[in-house]
């Protein structure tokens, strides 16, 4: 692949570390309910945990639907535990291990870059808990935007955006940046629905026969550096 002239990057499980902050919430909600706690091991119920974010998202009002159906001795009220759930997650958000020192290494460079994420205002959350809000150029949210991934306008926004953002590439076209992330039907998806190049952050073994195939596969953001001559 040649070199691109920008990219543009996920942000759970591409550049935070989801699976830590998703383990740390759901074992702060398992000390929090002695009814689960004082019957089940934590490590035995993660499993079912997981099973509460399906292709890496997670709709926590159902969340707290499903969680009541296994403890129904546990009361909760579906708002309150979606604000909680997302509030805890950005709480307990990390960057992954060498991400920073790219982001970095972008910005000294002058590499125009920015993130695109589904989600919605807890994504800002955190990006300040976890500091990017101070490294990362802009950011595209798709709920505070008005179009989730794989939806080819907040794609086209983000190269809106890249062009007035950085001097030098008011001409760039779809095919010369790099979309990196995680989700095969959101990210991958939608990048190469409107032309972009994609990597694929592998977060399981076997990428999925029903979605475009990504450019490139690795196994961390840190592989790409020398891809993006920095």
């Amino acid at each position: 692949m040649e070199k691109p002239r920008a990219a543009l990057f996920d942000l759970d499980d591409t550049l935070l570390d989801r699976s830590s902050a998703y383990e740390a919430t759901y074992g702060e909600f398992y000390s929090l309910h002695r009814e689960i706690s004082d019957n089940a091991d934590l490590d035995e119920e993660m499993e079912f945990f997981w099973s509460l974010s399906p292709h890496g998202t997670t709709d926590a009002q159902d969340a707290a639907r499903q969680l009541m159906k296994r403890w129904p001795q546990i009361e909760l009220e579906p708002v309150e535990f979606e604000a909680w759930f997302f509030n805890t997650l950005a709480r307990k958000a990390k960057v992954i291990d060498g991400a920073l020192d790219l982001l970095h290494a972008l910005n000294d460079a002058q590499f125009p870059w920015a993130v695109v994420t589904n989600g919605k205002k807890f994504q800002v959350t955190k990006m300040q808990h976890s500091g990017l809000v101070d490294v990362i150029p802009f950011s595209i949210v798709s709920r505070l935007f008005g179009a989730d991934k794989p939806d080819p306008r907040i794609y086209n926004e983000a190269v809106h955006r890249l062009k007035l953002s950085y001097d030098g590439i008011d001409d760039i076209q779809p095919s010369e940046i790099l979309f990196v992330g995680d989700n095969p039907y959101t990210d991958i998806t939608g990048a190469a629905g409107v032309g972009m190049k994609t990597a694929w952050v592998q977060v399981s073994e076997r990428y999925p026969d029903d979605a475009p195939k990504p450019d490139m596969e690795i196994e961390s953001v840190v592989e790409l550096r020398e891809l993006l001559g920095i």
